[in-house]
């Protein structure tokens, strides 16, 4: 049986005071707010450097890549001669593969964006099931979850996130 520790803070600094306590001390922690806390949350984990750029790289490669076979291809299969104008010309080849680069990186991009969001995500999350685990944290608090804290964890987690603040914390078990 997984345990799950859930506290609730009335205030965002403790709240990250916790979180940045408890992650230290290596445990995985994740953080429900009514409202965006971006620029206070990559100040405790650090910036975090995406793999979408390579997603839009690969895309652009293979888009390049595609127009070209695309360009030269046709103009291999269907040889029209036009008074001494090189069949194999460089820049109809260019516009296409321009146009298919472009194309190729959008659409790898928004790829990308859904691989690494994990979308759709159907299942939810699974502590949260029922509005009546936690409706606090969605309307005027800042929960914070900590995964896998069974045994004598749970006591140490309980005392760290009152010791931060923590109106009121509560273990959940799946």
């Amino acid at each position: 049986m997984r345990t799950t520790v859930l506290g609730l803070f009335k205030y965002v600094d403790r709240l990250l005071s916790a979180s940045e306590k408890l992650k230290g001390e290596g445990f995985s922690v994740t953080i429900i707010s009514p409202v965006p806390l971006v620029h206070e949350i990559e100040h405790i984990e650090g910036e975090k450097k995406s793999l979408l750029r390579y997603f839009t790289l690969f895309g652009g490669v293979l888009g390049f890549l595609f127009g070209t076979v695309l360009a030269l291809g046709t103009s291999a299969l269907y040889v029209m001669p036009r008074g001494g104008r090189p069949i194999f010309a460089a820049t109809p080849t260019l516009i296409i593969s321009y146009e298919s680069t472009i194309l190729f990186g959008v659409i790898m991009t928004l790829l990308g964006f859904f691989a690494i969001a994990g979308l759709p995500y159907f299942e939810g999350m699974p502590h949260f099931k029922g509005e009546a685990q936690c409706p606090e944290a969605e309307i005027d608090s800042f929960g914070l979850i900590i995964e896998d804290a069974g045994g004598d964890k749970w006591r140490y987690i309980e005392g760290v996130l009152k010791e931060c603040g923590a109106s009121e914390v509560r273990k959940l078990e799946d």
